[in-house]
């Protein structure tokens, strides 16, 4: 029972950290901005939830979405001070966590802490609260990879993304860049607090520290999510490993105080785990390299082992060409199904649908042939206007 009650608060506690782990994924990952506002965002979040609660009667859940008007503010000063200003990320990040540590102070009234007595956002399923955060954080990392997975495919959201991937490049496109660094910092941030917020009612209690140590608790469930998951994959499935990393985090958490070492060894632990994520891929390369020195060595020494290897690549290859074939299968019948006569009687919702999945399937695509994607998608267009040209004219010809 005790094995089973330490699992499930860990993943309550990654659950709620998730949220915190997203709003830090879209700085570093998808903006490239190394964003240290963070640890005051979080803060904020959590004292004026309390404050909320406490001082005006608010409901846990009305307190909590509050917030994210609040944090959104943070990341907009650190916009402005990075883009109008032409501060340093790391400095403008820096500055509004300073001016963030007597905001916080001032929103307790002097106060450095502030109780949570008046339930959680989780107390309207009448479960223990074990269970209630359980579930209502399954279902606000649901909601939030759902919104974040629509809100980035959207053309705002794509220039944002073009913005990190190569801020020249999305300038030259005609991309207003510090207005998307702007609006990425307030969704950020606006997530940060919101996870502060939920996190202080989950204690029970606020203080102007409890975001001390935020940011790497975010980077680690970020690390620990790619680490995990392959890498290249979809926008949803990125966004869900960022969850998973927070989940696994706090687990780890949990059992190390479980098995009675102090808290304050987390940190160590947390070092620790993120220096082996980040040599992960210099490691998988090593043993990739040994790997194919003992194929080679082997293939040269034994005659069976030879005959064996060269089936089994054979196989590989005809593995990779049926995928290879069915996804080209797949993004022929989207362009047809898009650009082709058909696509003349959807509706624009069905028809927006259809390009967004085309694009992401054609990107997948392009991500495993480089540029030999580029000569299959010519000949795809071209096939497409050849059977439209067809088309047209037995159309014309029926019509005669």
């Amino acid at each position: 029972m005790v094995f089973v009650n330490t699992l499930v608060s860990g993943v309550d506690q990654g659950l709620l950290y998730a949220v915190l782990a997203l709003g830090v994924y879209i700085t570093y990952r998808l903006l490239d901005f190394a964003d240290l506002t963070c640890e005051g965002s979080f803060s904020m979040g959590a004292m004026l939830s309390a404050v909320l609660i406490a001082n005006n009667g608010a409901h846990p859940i009305v307190a909590a979405f509050t917030v994210i008007f609040a944090g959104a503010a943070a990341g907009l000063v650190t916009g402005i001070l990075n883009t109008k200003f032409k501060i340093p990320p790391i400095l403008s990040g820096i500055l509004t966590l300073t001016m963030l540590t007597t905001i916080n102070i001032l929103i307790g009234a002097g106060r450095a802490s502030v109780p949570v007595v008046d339930g959680n956002f989780a107390s309207w399923l009448q479960l223990s609260t074990m269970y209630a955060v359980l579930i209502s954080g399954i279902l606000i990392g649901a909601i939030l990879i759902g919104v974040l997975y629509w809100f980035f495919g959207t053309e705002l959201g794509a220039s944002i993304r073009a913005t990190g991937a190569n801020e020249k490049m999305a300038r030259a496109q005609g991309i207003n860049t510090s207005a998307k660094k702007i609006i990425a910092l307030m969704i950020s941030n606006a997530l940060i607090a919101l996870s502060g917020a939920l996190v202080s009612q989950y204690m029970g209690t606020a203080t102007v520290t409890l975001g001390t140590g935020s940011i790497v608790i975010g980077l680690a469930a970020v690390i620990i999510g790619e680490t995990l998951i392959p890498s290249k994959r979809s926008f949803a499935i990125s966004l869900l490993s960022v969850i998973i990393g927070s989940i696994i985090y706090y687990i780890i958490y949990q059992f190390v105080i479980l098995a009675g070492l102090p808290s304050d060894y987390i940190k160590l632990i947390t070092a620790i785990i993120i220096v082996f994520a980040l040599c992960l891929p210099m490691i998988k390369t090593f043993f990739i390299k040994v790997g194919k020195k003992a194929d080679t060595y082997f293939r040269g020494k034994y005659p069976k082992y030879n005959a064996y290897a060269i089936k089994r690549d054979e196989k590989a290859a005809a593995r990779k060409e049926e995928k290879k074939q069915k996804a080209i299968a797949d993004i022929k019948a989207l362009q047809f199904a898009v650009h082709g006569e058909d696509g003349q009687t959807l509706t624009p919702f069905k028809r927006a649908m259809l390009e967004r999945k085309l694009a992401r399937r054609k990107e997948k695509f392009e991500l495993k042939e480089g540029v030999k994607a580029l000569a299959v998608f010519d000949v795809i267009d071209r096939e497409t206007e050849a059977a439209e040209t067809s088309k047209q004219g037995e159309g014309g010809q029926d019509n005669a």
